[in-house]
């Protein structure tokens, strides 16, 4: 691996160069910005070992300087002024944009560096295939795809941690354009709702629900999550219509409403009616990305939840962090205190897996599957639907 270092130090250069050579990494130092930079620029390397203090100018700006250059090149984050200046920093560069391998106290390197250099350093996830002028619909356009029936669920698994068994699912709204091209809420979602068709996509989402009952019957699920945002959730018809819901999938799963800590304090006293009046219908209420706002213990005080969902960021965070990890265990610990079903998301790897199994009832992300059609669920867990038929054309 070709590595490139930033640090003041000149006592750093002998050590750590010797040892990192000694691991068979290539790698050159500078003890001022402007060479590394200039070095940066030239060729960039695989990966970036990055002290946070140089002097005048800090590690925290070449960070801002290397998210303003918009090169896709990993960073190392050391440090000899602890753990808590190294939890900052990490946080500024992945909310730059930067993918962090890892954040090492100088004190530590020798026994930590080579467990984080050993992972592979894969390119960063590729973005979105690029719909072009296909994300640009028009609000006439958009109306006439819910209308048509294209409005669809994908379905996120969320599991056991133990197994892996399936428990409940996520949906999440997709929108599947004439030319077969698959939009995600975040393409569309903004449009529905400035142009007063949020509810209209809602209505197409529970219907399609409500026409896969005999699927999701095969799969034995225990639960159904859907989201709803504070525009819908103000909506007078949303009673009748997660009442629709219920009564098209009795017999089949329980329905659990989802809603951000963010929705619940924009407008307090309706989001209190709100959770109230849906919890009367027999559907559970989760707080979703829980400990991202300033408000959320507030929000389990005064509103009716059941489940708490652990924000990824914790989770993702929680292996590299001992800062993230406590505040995991104090989530759980909270919860537990509320008897609260804790569900931690974007689990993505063996190694998160493994840290948060023991603490949480149920997870989701990646590691066990993202969100997919309702054919492609049949095929990820067949144990769960072994009477149904998979459908060959999603199974290989």
């Amino acid at each position: 691996m070709r590595l490139i270092c930033l640090d003041d130090d000149p006592r750093v250069e002998g050590v750590l160069g010797r040892f990192l050579r000694r691991l068979q990494h290539d790698v050159s130092f500078h003890r001022s910005i402007t060479p590394f930079k200039a070095a940066f620029l030239d060729e960039p390397p695989d990966a970036v070992l990055l002290d946070l203090g140089l002097g005048r100018e800090s590690g925290i700006d070449v960070i801002h300087w290397l998210a303003d250059v918009d090169v896709e090149v990993p960073i190392l984050l050391l440090s000899g002024h602890g753990d808590h200046v190294l939890d900052t920093a990490r946080r500024i560069a992945t909310a730059s944009g930067i993918r962090v391998l890892g954040a090492v106290s100088k004190a530590r390197f020798v026994t930590e560096l080579p467990a984080i250099l050993a992972r592979d350093v894969k390119p960063a996830p590729a973005g979105k295939p690029e719909l072009g002028d296909r994300t640009r619909l028009s609000s006439r356009e958009l109306e006439g795809f819910i209308g048509a029936g294209l409005v669809e669920p994908y379905f996120q698994p969320i599991v056991f941690p133990g197994d892996g068994s399936l428990r409940g699912v996520e949906v999440l709204a997709r929108l599947r354009l004439p030319d077969g091209a698959v939009l995600s809420a975040e393409d569309f979602i903004a449009l529905a709702e400035s142009s007063g068709l949020l509810y209209a996509v809602t209505e197409a989402l529970f219907g399609r629900l409500i026409a896969m009952r005999g699927t999701l019957a095969v799969l034995g699920l225990k639960f159904l999550s859907v989201n709803l945002s504070q525009e819908t959730l103000r909506d007078p018809r949303i009673l009748g219509l997660v009442s629709r819901l219920v009564a098209g999938l009795a017999g089949t799963c329980a329905i659990k409403i989802e809603v951000t800590e963010t929705t619940m304090s924009a407008d307090p006293q309706t989001m209190r009616t709100a959770a109230a009046q849906i919890q009367l219908l027999g559907v559970s209420l989760a707080i979703d990305d829980f400990g991202v706002g300033y408000s959320s213990v507030r929000a389990l005080a005064e509103l009716p939840f059941d489940t708490l969902k652990i924000d990824l960021s914790f989770v993702a965070e929680m292996l590299d962090s001992g800062k993230a990890l406590r505040v995991v265990h104090a989530i759980v610990a909270f919860g537990r205190s509320l008897g609260l079903q804790l569900i931690a998301e974007g689990v993505e790897t063996e190694e998160q897996r493994q840290l948060i199994a023991s603490h949480v009832d149920l997870a989701q992300g990646h590691l066990f599957g993202e969100p997919m059609t309702g054919d492609a669920l049949l095929c990820k867990f067949p144990g769960h639907a072994a009477s149904a038929p998979c459908p060959s054309r999603v199974c290989p």
